[in-house]
């Protein structure tokens, strides 16, 4: 009878987890969608403030949604500790089977307390700079939705079509902004020099491009993965519009993080012909997408708008036809050898380290151009040429001021003492700190501007959270972003969360933690994890 009785008690707990369990995944689902339609579509009044009021939103859908997720999860745990009576030996095995990521998101949590409680000034600490608010609470909020989407984000498959629509709505609003068409009305009694700074619902250009190359990046893999036509000319459109607003949003660093998602994708087609093909057919959508810009701009004149500099290359240059044409001689070349089962892969792996090498060697050129020009240590005549080149001369201007920036952040950490350097100034006090200990430094160069933070997320954790921090954050995305390259076989989903990691990365190399992007980047490494720990099972 005790038997029985057992049996019967523990049936009803396995039948709670289980509703508990199922709750999560749903709600999970749902958050992030409510997530993604809020921060893309809400606008409170127009532009005015609007990183403000997108702030708002996700805070809203946090302090609404982020309670029941944290009551349902301690419910699982309950009937999870009753299941399995959770010893010492128990615990040890639990802890064992964190991740590496995981590992890394909790020191960061930490860390990043500590910094907090340390700071000296706790109300600017927890909600962050006014505008930007990526103060403590944004930094839990992001730990929070890490790790129990997961655990219980199952159904990703509607998430990312979800957030692929509502940012299919944007790019299309953010192209037909720059032909001056405004369908919702935000353009009116906006001064014109604003009309080149802000677009479709996100507003500030470098915001909208933090969001964009974030989320395009799934589009890319979805085109180059999907075989069936229906859905290859669906993410196909996707993918164009998303082309469009990249060479036409007015920011540089977009460039960046298309560069790296686009590693991503070229480091896995290697394996075979087909992916090749698919690479080449992605690489087409970009080379034609700033000429049908060029296109509709004839169509709908535009004489307010200025390019930066890449954007004008990519959209007036004819040489992006030369492109196009290579684009479509690789997709026959490789078709042909996909048909005849000839795929030289040895040669393709040797000529991908061969790539790699010589981006490296690129690179470290261009940082040694700069630093040697920034020195007076060049050539008078390479001095002349590389002047006629902005991006190789180091000022205060270079990089929309990030020359003065980046060398102000780095004298700042350098005269620091030690507890800051190791644990920082507090998340999102960068400007408290900077403008309380250089007022007069940035009073010259920026007059009654606020310097928010250092433009790059990666230099910016160093300053808020220190070196402890910074290190792991920094770990989070790094080994996010190898594990799941490493394991994308058989989860091939885990090659375009990859690719939107590394665009991340590298996209806010020259800019920011913000609202429209970061949760974004959370929710698709929770996502990968969920794989690999379903992979693992």
């Amino acid at each position: 009878m005790a038997v029985k009785l057992a049996k019967k008690q523990k049936k009803k707990e396995n039948a709670g987890q289980m509703i508990v369990t199922s709750f999560l995944e749903y709600i999970s689902v749902l958050w992030v969608i409510v997530m993604a339609f809020a921060l893309a579509l809400y606008m409170k009044d127009g532009y005015f403030q609007i990183g403000t009021a997108k702030y708002n939103a996700f805070a809203h859908v946090a302090v609404f949604g982020m309670p029941v997720l944290l009551l349902l999860v301690i419910l699982y745990l309950i009937f999870t500790i009753k299941e399995t009576k959770i010893s010492l030996s128990g615990t040890k095995q639990m802890l064992k089977n964190l991740s590496v990521t995981d590992r890394f998101v909790i020191a960061y949590l930490l860390f990043a307390l500590l910094s907090f409680v340390c700071s000296g000034h706790m109300k600017e600490s927890f909600w962050g700079y006014n505008g930007w608010f990526m103060g403590l609470f944004s930094q839990m909020v992001f730990v929070l939705m890490y790790f129990i989407f997961s655990r219980f984000l199952k159904d990703y498959p509607i998430t990312l079509g979800a957030v692929c629509a509502v940012a299919f709505y944007v790019f299309l609003l953010g192209v037909l902004h720059r032909l001056l068409i405004d369908p919702i009305g935000v353009y009116e009694n906006l001064e014109v020099k604003y009309k080149n700074q802000f677009l479709s619902t996100l507003g500030q250009a470098s915001w909208y491009s933090g969001f964009m190359i974030t989320i395009l990046p799934l589009g890319m893999f979805f085109f180059w993965y999907f075989k069936n036509y229906v859905l290859r000319i669906v993410t196909g459109i996707f993918v164009f519009v998303g082309f469009m607003t990249m060479v036409s949003q007015n920011t540089d660093s977009a460039y960046f993080g298309f560069l790296a998602a686009t590693l991503v994708l070229f480091h896995v087609s290697v394996k075979d012909a087909g992916s090749m093909r698919r690479f080449f057919e992605v690489m087409l959508l970009f080379v034609l997408a700033p000429k049908c810009m060029q296109l509709l701009l004839k169509i709908w004149p535009n004489d307010i708008m200025w390019w930066d500099t890449l954007s004008r290359i990519l959209i007036t240059s004819n040489k992006m036809w030369f492109w196009a044409v290579l684009c479509i001689g690789m997709i026959v070349l490789f078709a042909v050898l996909q048909k005849k089962e000839k795929y030289p892969a040895a040669v393709m792996y040797k000529l991908r380290t061969v790539a790699y090498i010589l981006l490296l060697l690129f690179l470290v050129a261009c940082v040694c151009i700069l630093v040697m020009g920034a020195n007076g240590w060049l050539p008078a005549g390479i001095a002349a040429w590389v002047q006629k080149i902005p991006y190789l001369t180091w000022s205060n201007l270079w990089g929309n001021q990030r020359g003065f920036t980046w060398s102000f952040t780095a004298s700042m950490y350098a005269e620091m003492g030690l507890k800051n350097k190791l644990i920082g100034v507090g998340p999102d006090c960068y400007a408290i700190y900077a403008h309380g200990a250089y007022t007069e430094i940035l009073k010259e160069q920026w007059g009654g501007s606020i310097l928010t933070n250092a433009h790059n997320e990666w230099f910016n954790m160093l300053i808020n959270t220190g070196l402890f921090g910074a290190a792991a954050y920094l770990g989070i995305f790094v080994s996010a972003l190898v594990r799941f390259v490493k394991h994308s076989d058989g989860k091939p989903v885990l090659i375009g969360l990859a690719a939107c990691v590394a665009a991340y990365m590298a996209h806010n190399l020259f800019c920011y933690q913000q609202v429209l992007c970061t949760p974004f980047v959370f929710v698709f490494m929770a996502i990968g994890e969920y794989q690999l720990r379903k992979k693992e099972k």
